[in-house]
């Protein structure tokens, strides 16, 4: 018995020993890059960031509207996919992509015992130590249209009540599975499912009016809402 025990944790510490590797060279080659490409880095404030956002966005629209030749759509295509690529590198620096019970390693903690106690090491206590503390303020169910920047989708999760919001903040942001939040809230399976159920559609039934306005206006949309656009008029139809 033993035996079998040293071998299961010889295992378990090998291979925590390659995500660690792993993660370093991740963690390696994203440094690397942003040393590369310092012009990546923008420093510019929040306001005037969101300026060009929007005028960037006006600009594509008009060019969407404009294409007729085949090198008009060569450039629209080309527009997209540079604002793809932005898009994923902002992910890969900022997202946190393991965390939980089962995962070990938490993406973007410092090296195992190099602090203690250990909750030292997590992402937060590092963004407190630095001064950064907005994803910790707002690391809260009831403060979760804090972490959406539309303003319709803000007004509309700001207007769910404080239950909607928790099982919302569980299930999108924690990624609990319905039967661990059932087990957290004293419920069953089926009754989260149900009530999740009932808060989508609420969701979906809020930002619609909106997105049809865009597409009626001509307005830029992202992928995920032109294609929640297109599935709900299919659903209507089917009704």
């Amino acid at each position: 018995m033993d035996n079998i025990e040293d071998i299961e944790l010889l295992n378990s510490e090998e291979a925590f020993d390659r995500e660690l590797l792993l993660e370093q060279e991740n963690d390696f080659e994203i440094r690397l890059e942003k040393d590369e490409n310092p012009q990546i880095e923008n420093n510019d404030p929040p306001q005037k960031r969101k300026l060009k956002r929007e005028l960037q966005a006006e600009a594509l629209a008009r060019l969407e509207s404009a294409a007729r030749t085949v090198e008009d759509f060569k450039n629209i295509a080309a527009w997209w996919d540079r604002l793809d690529a932005n898009r994923e590198r902002r992910e890969r620096y900022n997202e946190v992509s393991r965390s939980g019970d089962e995962i070990p390693l938490e993406y973007g903690a410092t090296d195992i015992g190099r602090y203690f106690p250990d909750n030292l090491n997590s992402v937060f206590a590092r963004q407190i130590r630095e001064g950064d503390f907005l994803d910790v303020i707002f690391n809260c169910p009831y403060e979760i249209h804090e972490l959406v920047s539309e303003d319709y989708l803000c007004k509309t999760l700001f207007d769910l009540n404080e239950n909607h919001k928790e099982l919302l903040f569980y299930s999108a942001v924690r990624l609990y599975s319905s039967a661990k939040i059932a087990r957290i809230r004293g419920q069953t399976d089926r009754n989260i499912r149900k009530v999740m159920k009932t808060v989508l559609k609420k969701i979906h039934k809020n930002i619609l009016p909106e997105l049809k306005r865009r597409e009626e206006m001509g307005l830029s949309m992202t992928f995920d809402e032109r294609n929640f656009l297109e599935e709900a008029k299919g659903n209507l139809d089917k009704e």
